[in-house]
């Protein structure tokens, strides 16, 4: 399905302090692409084909990464907060019309029937501004959902704000937002920057577009595992396990078998034919095509290669652009 009237805002400028890392944190890889890319390929998996980056910090480095990927740059030149990376875009889109999708770069979990089913969820509500939300064991460090007695939502409370009895609310925000164009750009204008740290958070659209008459609500529709976002080396550990497990579930239940299963890494652009038995500890990346029913041995290390069907690789072979 495609989604023409659907404009994405991957917001990608952070400079990722707790990744501790001279390279922007939406470069830093997982299972062979940047954490940026897995956005993109969510969405274009989806159906949204108008994407529109906002880059600030290593902007040049983001933009040579994704040099001939179907994205659109926004230059953030001081990276003031989310709200004002969302105030950068303004002139980019202006003459779009639609609904703006905002994302973050550095969540890279999200699966595609849960973006569908928010977007769904969005249309037949009627409301102006949708939130989509998820339930979290561990809230701590996220914003709350806050809803009413009947479970109609009322607004969010960022953790630094919220009270005891808030705190103990597990819907959190996951920082995806679906927004008429026209009503975001009308609220993202009115945020201000009278905090702490000095800067325009995103968040307080909720507020203002409620407080203007537009409908707003709150869709818990995504699974704490893919609400994730990668903040650290270990947070994009943690994503590393889980698009593994992914990727793995996926080709088993294609007629690949895996020995220990979890000791095998395999990269997003991999492709293995059906009747393949894949040994402990391999390795497979890049864009490696394995044909049908191939036996790849113990501690294999196979990189952009293609290997024919009924194959035999040898335990501990290492295969390279062949």
């Amino acid at each position: 399905m495609k989604y023409s009237e659907i404009i994405a805002l991957v917001l990608a400028a952070g400079k990722g302090t707790r990744m501790k890392s001279s390279l922007p944190k939406v470069l830093h890889r997982l299972l062979g692409l940047p954490l940026l890319g897995h956005v993109v390929d969510l969405l274009k998996v989806v159906g949204v084909d108008s994407i529109f980056v906002v880059v600030g910090h290593g902007a040049e480095k983001v933009r040579e990464t994704f040099k001939g990927w179907p994205v659109t740059f926004v230059i953030q030149k001081e990276q003031l907060g989310t709200g004002h990376a969302v105030k950068t875009s303004e002139t980019a889109l202006a003459q779009r019309h639609g609904q703006v999708l905002i994302m973050c770069g550095d969540a890279p979990l999200f699966l595609p029937k849960t973006l569908e089913n928010f977007i769904h969820s969005h249309k037949d509500s009627g409301n102006k501004l949708s939130i989509l939300s998820a339930r979290f064991s561990d809230p701590t460090g996220y914003g709350r959902i806050i809803r009413d007695k009947a479970g109609r939502f009322k607004k969010i409370v960022e953790e630094k704000d919220a009270s005891p009895s808030e705190r103990a609310i597990s819907e959190v925000n996951t920082g995806t937002y679906l927004v008429d164009k026209d009503v975001l750009f009308e609220v993202v204008q009115k945020i201000g920057c009278d905090n702490a740290q000095g800067e325009f958070y995103l968040t307080d659209i909720v507020e203002l577009a409620s407080g203007s008459g537009y409908g707003v609500d709150a869709f818990s529709l995504a699974s704490e595992e893919e609400a994730l976002g990668v903040n650290s080396r270990s947070q994009l550990a943690t994503a590393e396990r889980i698009l593994l497990s992914r990727v793995r579930e996926k080709w088993m239940a294609e007629g690949v078998t895996f020995s220990m299963p979890e000791t095998t890494y395999i990269e997003k652009d991999v492709k293995i034919g059906k009747d393949t038995l894949v040994g402990p500890f391999c390795i497979l990346k890049g864009s490696t095509v394995i044909g049908e029913g191939v036996q790849i041995g113990a501690h294999s290390f196979i990189q952009d290669t293609r290997v024919p069907a009924g194959a035999k690789i040898k335990p501990y072979s290492y295969l390279i652009g062949t």
